[in-house]
């Protein structure tokens, strides 16, 4: 693959959030997600809660995806083939535990487990039992190389174009375009990203070609140390080439904060709604409270 599997599990291990990719047709997508790796399938591991099971539903339609990783020596985008594991949400959330494990000591590890330890408390079952179910992605690669630049402490300008007003673009530190080449999603760093006429420039890495009229996907996001605050914007849209220039002309938005109390209760209550409905589509039902946390069949 160019890279060694150590370097791809090094990076895993050291990647709290990871862009993760995936493509209906020519559209792609791109979210944050916090990557895991089995030593002994050689299978990096992606999850979601079934409250937001849309990554791994279009992971499962196609199988084609990336991640863009996090290592000592930079960004790595692998790319590989997803399989979805959503037969047992209980029982993968107990895979990922193991996973978690058997990480080396880092800060990521550290994040993780207090998180998982706030879920088992009574505060954590009553609000949050939910989001400890998990739909597992496992992603086995099939090609991995360094990227050229890297986006960690991007400045973001406002882009009111693409529904960003210069204070949510303050607190954004990270920015990742994604187009599908080749049938795959290709994802890159924008290190210095720039707005003009409502348009953001893409300043594709070598290797990558944007068409003009092409659609594209772009990724801001931030987070804190333990994730317990973070905000994302994922703007979709069509590539322009303009004198030789390739930039991204938005069409559509998708925000997710985290900060505040308000944002807090907002992520609960839309949680537990999005669950019951998850297993009332797979005719199963859902009980949310503490000490009744069983699938039952209709």
């Amino acid at each position: 693959m160019g890279v060694t599997d150590a370097a791809v599990s090094d990076a895993v291990y050291g990647s709290l959030t990871a862009e993760f990719a995936t493509a209906k047709g020519d559209r792609p997508m791109t979210v944050p997600l916090t990557p895991f790796y089995d030593p002994t399938r050689e299978v990096v591991v992606a999850t979601a809660a079934p409250a937001f099971a849309g990554k791994a539903e279009r992971a499962a339609a196609n199988p084609r995806v990336s991640l863009l990783l996090h290592g000592d020596d930079g960004r790595l985008h692998l790319t590989g083939r997803a399989a979805v594991r959503d037969g047992d949400p209980e029982a993968n959330a107990a895979v990922v535990e193991r996973l978690l494990r058997d990480e080396p000591p880092s800060p990521k590890r550290a994040a993780m487990t207090a998180a998982a330890d706030f879920l088992d408390t009574r505060l954590g079952l009553l609000t949050l039992d939910w989001y400890g179910l998990r739909i597992l992605i496992e992603i086995e690669p099939t090609g991995v190389e360094r990227c050229p630049v890297d986006d960690v402490g991007a400045t973001v300008p406002a882009w009111p174009a693409g529904d960003v007003d210069a204070g949510e673009a303050a607190t954004y530190d990270r920015a990742v375009a994604t187009l599908v080449q080749d049938g795959w999603p290709r994802s890159w760093p924008l290190a210095t990203p720039t707005v003009r006429d409502g348009r953001l420039r893409l300043s594709p890495p070598p290797g990558v070609s944007p068409a003009d009229g092409q659609p594209a996907c772009v990724l801001l996001h931030w987070h804190d140390d333990d994730l317990s605050s973070l905000e994302q914007r994922v703007v979709r849209g069509r590539c322009r080439i303009e004198g030789g220039d390739a930039w991204f002309d938005p069409a559509s938005s998708v925000h997710l904060r985290n900060r505040s109390v308000r944002d807090r209760l907002r992520f609960v209550v839309d949680g537990k709604r999005r669950t019951r409905t998850y297993f009332a589509e797979r005719g199963e039902r859902y009980s949310p409270w503490p000490g009744l946390r069983t699938l039952v069949e209709w």
